[in-house]
């Protein structure tokens, strides 16, 4: 079991068949971008194993939102690791455990029919763990030589991108979009709790200049991602 490279220094983990990616950056001590899934910890161990490297060499855990799919994994990983967790404050309530996990958004048609059974298979609230340090829009975090928060709200409130300078500039989206089937468009509504500030993000995005960019659903955009974005926001403005 190995991930999947797909930059220099990047790597995919497509956690039950690509439902949801976690990233790892290789340069220098390992960093991840999310941890999936519930009780996948073991998974991910396996892909670091892959890499040549030990549980140990894992420093850094940031993290994009609160949602079960990015975070179910995290406290385990820590564990394992004793890596770093980096995470928004309005979001850090949450992954911290201190606060219930929010559900789908009500308002939405998906969420009113679905909700009651998604909150039934899903934890009520994520592990308990320490947040080592609360995020803030523009700060360049020291993770792969430099790793740049970009807060984009709306999926949560607490959502943030990263962007890495590295082979060209690569966008870690989180949900802050999808790029599913090859087409990219807004977050889920079922899942968003905002979508007019989704839409906002997504028009920040689109200012940036990124090379790649990396989502937690759906394949990857390599070349020129940034200009997918700003035609996707043209589009939206029609």
């Amino acid at each position: 079991m190995a991930p999947e490279r797909i930059l220099p220094g990047v790597y995919a983990i497509k956690i039950r068949r690509g439902y949801v990616n976690a990233f790892i950056i290789a340069d220098g001590p390992l960093s991840f971008i999310d941890s999936g899934l519930p009780n996948q910890a073991s998974v991910l161990l396996k892909h670091i194993a892959a890499l040549g490297s030990k549980p140990e060499d894992v420093e850094h855990i940031a993290i994009t939102h609160h949602h079960v799919d990015h975070t179910g994994s995290l406290a385990d990983l820590v564990h394992a690791t004793n890596a770093q967790v980096y995470v928004h404050p309005l979001d850090a309530p949450i992954v911290r455990g201190d606060q219930p996990l929010a559900g789908p958004n009500p308002k939405s048609i998906a969420g009113k029919i679905l909700g009651p059974v998604i909150k039934r298979v899903t934890p009520s609230r994520l592990a308990a763990l320490k947040i080592d340090h609360e995020v803030r829009d523009g700060e360049d975090l020291p993770i792969a030589g430099s790793l740049r928060v970009i807060h984009t709200p709306g999926h949560t409130a607490g959502h943030v991108s990263y962007l890495w300078p590295r082979a060209g500039g690569v966008l870690f989206v989180g949900d802050a979009a999808g790029h599913m089937f090859g087409r990219l468009g807004p977050p889920l509504g079922m899942f968003t709790e905002d979508m007019a500030r989704a839409k906002e993000s997504m028009r920040k995005i689109a200012a940036l200049e990124f090379n790649s960019a990396c989502f937690g659903h759906g394949g990857v955009i390599k070349g020129k991602a940034h200009v997918a974005f700003r035609r996707y926001v043209e589009k939206m403005a029609r």
